[in-house]
């Protein structure tokens, strides 16, 4: 414990006197008016290790949800493992904005209880330290979360998880081996390739169908008695064709266009020419598009309403370290025995409770009127009010 100088006597019914506090830190004497970037510090030391853990371990559980189905990918594609940890550097924005609340909640309560337990908090209010000057360190990190979670739900989270999607799609359409079934349809980007026997692992073909399904020149067909097939890597499949012909229908059904050749040789790439019409998901779009979307009088009023509960889930979701941080202070500083455990299961109870009724808003939001778009702030209203309760009953104590 840190020695106080008797200068320190002298307040009304003996409390300590702030404005001659004096504190020995290593055999010098601090005044207290230059003592609190030192308890600051003090204070964050005890709360960055439980928070740097609570953080490694939630993203890592998140992720896992991901892993096998990527390594399934990069192993059946053949694709390197970079490839999975360059995915995990792109969705872990989206990811960060549901770890960091979390454990920002369940650091900031074991911080707590450990200083509660352990008589240092008592010691600093007996020393004239407020609460406000005790958390005033906890409170500025809630602020600077706040702010950088405004900064990833609204923007970088949609914009990693776009580069994952485009990532994982073009994973999909990666072939690294011939594997042509004889007698069967293979879909290959835009084209189905039949081809009633195959030889030398998928090399050469006999009685090779080729139609396209979509793009341009849709339905046309090809057809040769014999061809080759050949692998480009990473970008699709090379057919050499010998004596075969074409046939493209035209707009009148009783009609179409006929053609021979004596060799051809194509390329059909790994990736559909519709590619790029890809529907995006909702988790895609950034805020400001999802605000166009939902302003937009051509949508459907569920889809409008949709997209505005969106957007709010995604403010809500950023200020919740700031009011999480309002609940957790006074159940912390009511903890005295037991508090890692006490800490735990209290964490874990507002979570289910903040996050249970941001479900239940979102749920609200996506199928009442207009203003129940707003429902995800729901939680973050109820653990204000609930902090507030909270305090009226710690500082009754």
């Amino acid at each position: 414990m840190p020695e106080f100088s008797a200068e320190m006597l002298g307040g009304p019914r003996g409390k300590f006197n702030r404005a001659v506090l004096r504190r020995q830190v290593s055999g010098k004497w601090y005044d207290s008016s230059s003592e609190m970037p030192i308890l600051a510090r003090y204070l964050l030391a005890a709360y960055l290790p439980p928070f740097s853990l609570c953080l490694g371990v939630f993203l890592a559980v998140l992720l896992m949800n991901y892993f096998l189905r990527l390594f399934n990918i990069a192993v059946t594609k053949g694709i390197s493992v970079g490839w999975i940890f360059l995915c995990f550097a792109k969705l872990s924005p989206y990811f960060l904005s549901l770890a960091l609340p979390m454990a920002f909640l369940v650091a900031l309560l074991l911080t707590l209880g450990q200083l509660s337990e352990s008589g240092e908090v008592m010691a600093l209010r007996a020393s004239g330290y407020s609460f406000r000057e005790l958390l005033k360190p906890y409170f500025a990190l809630a602020l600077l979360l706040t702010a950088f979670l405004f900064f990833t739900n609204h923007w970088a989270s949609p914009t990693g998880f776009h580069a994952f999607r485009e990532s994982y799609a073009d994973a999909l359409a990666r072939v690294s081996r011939l594997d042509f079934e004889p007698r069967a349809l293979n879909r290959l980007g835009d084209w189905e390739i039949y081809s009633d026997a195959v030889e030398d692992g998928g090399g050469r073909l006999s009685g090779v169908r080729l139609v396209k399904r979509i793009g341009g020149y849709k339905r046309l067909r090809i057809a040769a008695p014999k061809g080759s097939a050949h692998l480009v890597s990473r970008k699709g499949l090379r057919l050499d064709l010998e004596h075969g012909q074409l046939a493209w229908p035209n707009q009148d059904p009783k009609s179409h266009t006929t053609a021979s050749f004596g060799s051809s040789e194509m390329f059909i790439p790994f990736s559909a020419s519709d590619r790029s019409a890809r529907e995006l998901e909702i988790q895609e779009l950034t805020t400001a598009q999802l605000r166009e979307r939902a302003g937009d009088a051509s949508e459907e009023a569920s889809r409008r309403r949709e997209y505005a509960t969106e957007a709010a889930l995604r403010g809500a979701g950023a200020t919740a370290p700031l009011a999480l941080f309002f609940v957790a202070c006074p159940l912390g500083l009511s903890l005295e025995r037991r508090s890692k455990a006490a800490a735990f299961a209290l964490s874990l109870a507002v979570l289910f409770c903040f996050y249970g009724l941001l479900a239940v808003g979102l749920g609200l939001g996506r199928r009442g009127g207009e203003l129940a778009s707003l429902g995800p702030w729901a939680a973050d209203l109820a653990a204000l009010a609930a902090g507030a309760a909270l305090w009226r009953w710690r500082l009754a104590r």
